[in-house]
């Protein structure tokens, strides 16, 4: 089983999960057959197939065979619905794949799910771009986030597409860790550093509202050995490690991401959604329907990864 999808190890102490870790750089037997896994299933997997849901809102038994393949490829499923999912829906269906514990930003309602659409100039929002139509460039989720709160996953649900434009875009960190360590492991060593990345402290007023963060940009789950990635390509806000094996190592992601070959464009319309791990992902700028319903996503974060025995578990086996 591919070692980034699971969430709780099953057997064995957490130590043996982080020893065995193909994403260890000293572990070069684990990660070449980690690697080969890892291409087989991209080989043989559609990165666009979309998963429909019964009208119980559960996905067919038939399809969980290419489900799991799929997120064992790209680290993401694509969904969708018959009908207009709403909020308790959409966490429903996300826990099927082991995802609970919500992360409740400032932006999401009561129940910890944040309705991303465009908000007056006045609202507080504004500030921050998910909440404009503005493109929003790679980046995981919460790479701000303290070390006790790290996104692991996170869901999209498209309850409303915008008239043009609102696409996404996504590039598998796993691929990305694969494409670095084949290049130049030394350059996988300095990105592993827990001072690479520096976020200052947000201060609104004399409030603050995030504590200054840092660490690395990749790191292994210590109670599960999965990889975790926490990256940003905006300018402004972030503070890098400045010698330059660091600046090497930061210059051959933004190249790869450049590059475009492992980047899966998706315009989700209407009734569809994405569930994934934390994989770098960002957003173009749209333009709203100038009569009727704006653009409306709803998004969930989560510290959990995706867990293939827990999606098994409640669906039945593949």
């Amino acid at each position: 089983m591919n070692p980034a999808i699971t969430s709780e190890p099953r057997g064995g102490s957490a130590d043996s999960f982080v020893e065995n870790s193909p994403f260890l750089l000293e572990n070069e037997r684990e990660y070449r057959l980690w690697r080969a896994r890892k291409l087989e299933f991209r080989e043989n997997s559609d990165a666009g197939a979309v998963f429909e849901l019964d009208r119980n809102r559960c996905f067919p038994q038939g399809a969980l065979a290419r489900q799991i393949q799929h997120l064992q490829a790209y680290n993401f499923v694509l969904f969708e619905s018959s009908d207009v999912l709403e909020k308790q829906d959409f966490l429903d269906i996300n826990q099927k794949f082991g995802l609970y514990s919500p992360d409740s930003n400032p932006g999401a309602d009561a129940d910890a799910v944040t309705s991303l659409r465009v908000v007056a100039e006045a609202d507080e929002l504004s500030r921050y771009i998910p909440y404009t139509n503005r493109a929003l460039n790679w980046h995981t989720d919460g790479y701000y986030n303290p070390a006790g709160r790290q996104i692991s996953a996170f869901a999209l649900y498209c309850v409303t597409q915008a008239e043009k434009g609102g696409g996404n875009f996504f590039f598998d960190h796993e691929m990305m860790y694969l494409l670095i360590r084949d290049s130049d492991p030394e350059l996988m060593e300095a990105l592993m550093c827990p001072d690479l990345m520096e976020v200052p402290a947000n201060i609104q007023g004399n409030r603050i509202v995030r504590a200054q963060e840092s660490g690395p940009v990749f790191s292994i789950g210590p109670d599960n050995g999965v990889l975790h990635m926490r990256y940003t390509s905006r300018p402004r806000n972030i503070l890098w490690k400045s010698d330059k094996l660091s600046q090497r190592a930061l210059k051959l992601i933004r190249e790869i991401l450049m590059d475009g070959d492992a980047v899966i464009d998706i315009r989700l319309n209407d009734r569809q959604g994405v569930i994934c791990n934390n994989i770098l992902h960002g957003r173009r700028a749209f333009h709203d329907h100038a009569v009727g319903a704006s653009r409306l996503y709803y998004r969930a974060r989560y510290y959990q990864h995706i867990s293939l025995d827990h999606f098994t578990g409640m669906n039945g086996a593949a």
